[in-house]
């Protein structure tokens, strides 16, 4: 039995928190804004911790669950905490998109898709006139996935009244030419030293209704495979190495791409643990999540077992997610009936319980968590995904995309047929 420590912003890392109390250690969580101050109410393990400087030798491992952290994580180091994630030079490559970039030109085999950085709202709009392909816009800084702005038409017009009405909301950004292909991500997990074999990829749905519409979520589901590498792998993590171990980096880091027949674009760097791609991949990991982190932070794992086929999750939430406004509300109501066979392919996020002891919602964000399942095909972890949500769900409240997973095989057979595979 471990104990460990989950640094966090806004609970993103409650799920991992539940597990690993689930697995029998002691976890503790401290989170940082008062938004999420219910996040894991009325739980004796995992339990919150109102600072996290406090009785660190009870502590056998430091865990950041997101960007941001960095300064606090560089400080639990000195003190000679083994801190899985986090850091400062995590902070700068997924929140400085221009520092992104030059690693990207500098390291990378991928290309950057043509693209500019702009300070101003009156730079943004001049460029865009000038534009007759469509563009997509990134906000500098740790700003909310809703503001990525991706347009859907040559004159960019949804884009340029957005900057008109709202553009101090956007700026600093990066205005990125949009590059057609199928989006993947590749990662890969660096204990310091050196990667830690497998890799996997990702195909990830960040859009929060069928068909790709609605709002950027960051993530409604995925589907996650492991690989022991290919041309993906060599192109975007390998040429990293001597950097990350350079910079001592422990942890996973995501390369998000879209690639076509002849070149990879490169797109962003997640440098963090990924929601909800981690619930897909410990389907596919053979030990325990503990034993899989605090071996990667230690150096005691080369190379982790994997089970062959596909991880997959499904997000499920409740209105007004995707907006966190008003989910105050939510508190104390009751969404899921989780059975004790379901529970290990149950994440739980918004989540507290009541003096009944029933899991129900806290009020943080409306996310009530994710379903994850494993298939020998995508087809298989699709169904068993579903047949999980169809078993916990009690209430037709619960908004979650019905078409994670569908034109995956496709689209592996066509970067297969192009050679990346």
């Amino acid at each position: 039995m471990a104990s460990i420590l989950i640094l966090s912003k806004n609970g993103d890392g409650v799920p991992i928190a539940l597990r690993l109390a689930q697995e029998g250690h002691i976890c503790k969580v401290w989170i940082k804004e008062l938004e999420a101050k219910n996040s894991l109410e009325g739980y004796k393990n995992p339990s919150k911790v109102s600072s996290p400087g406090k009785m660190l030798d009870q502590y056998d491992l430091v865990l950041s669950d997101m960007a941001g952290l960095g300064e606090l994580c560089e400080e639990l180091k000195e003190k000679g905490k083994l801190v899985f994630g986090g850091g400062t030079f995590n902070d700068k490559l997924e929140l400085d998109r221009e520092y992104g970039l030059k690693v990207c030109k500098s390291l990378l085999k991928a290309k950057v898709p043509k693209s500019g950085s702009f300070d101003t709202v009156e730079e943004c709009l001049k460029y865009l006139e000038g534009q007759a392909d469509a563009q997509v816009v990134k906000p500098l800084g740790n700003k909310p996935t809703y503001l990525t702005l991706v347009s859907t038409d040559s004159e960019n017009r949804t884009l340029k009244s957005f900057f008109k009405e709202r553009g101090k909301e956007l700026v600093p950004c990066i205005i990125q030419h949009q590059v057609e292909g199928v989006e993947i991500s590749t990662e890969g997990w660096f204990n310091g030293e050196k990667w830690i074999l497998p890799f996997n990829h990702t195909f990830e749905k960040k859009r929060f209704m069928e068909g790709d519409n609605g709002p950027n979520t960051g993530c409604m589901g995925n589907i996650v495979w492991a690989v022991e590498s290919d041309k993906l792998v060599e192109q975007v993590l390998v040429p990293l190495a001597p950097l990350l171990a350079k910079v001592k980096y422990v942890g996973p880091l995501d390369v998000n791409c879209i690639v076509d027949e002849k070149e990879s674009y490169f797109l962003e760097f997640t440098p963090r643990i990924g929601y909800d791609a981690v619930q897909a991949l410990v389907e596919l990991i053979k030990i325990q999540l503990f034993n899989f982190l605090y071996g990667v932070v230690t150096k005691q794992l080369n190379k982790v077992g994997m089970h062959e086929g596909f991880g997959g999750a499904v997000r499920l939430s409740i209105h007004p997610y995707p907006s966190s406004n008003g989910a105050e509300e939510l508190k104390g109501l009751q969404f899921l009936q989780i059975s004790q066979e379901a529970k290990r392919h149950v994440w739980l996020s918004d989540v507290m319980k009541n003096e009944e002891e029933v899991e129900v919602c806290a009020g943080v964000d409306g996310v009530l968590g994710c379903v994850s399942a494993r298939g020998d095909t995508v087809r298989e972890c699709r169904r068993r995904m579903y047949r999980t949500i169809q078993n916990i769900v009690i209430h037709k409240d619960v908004q979650f995309r019905r078409d994670i997973g569908e034109g995956v095989e496709e689209n592996i057979a066509k970067l297969r047929g192009w050679g990346w595979l």
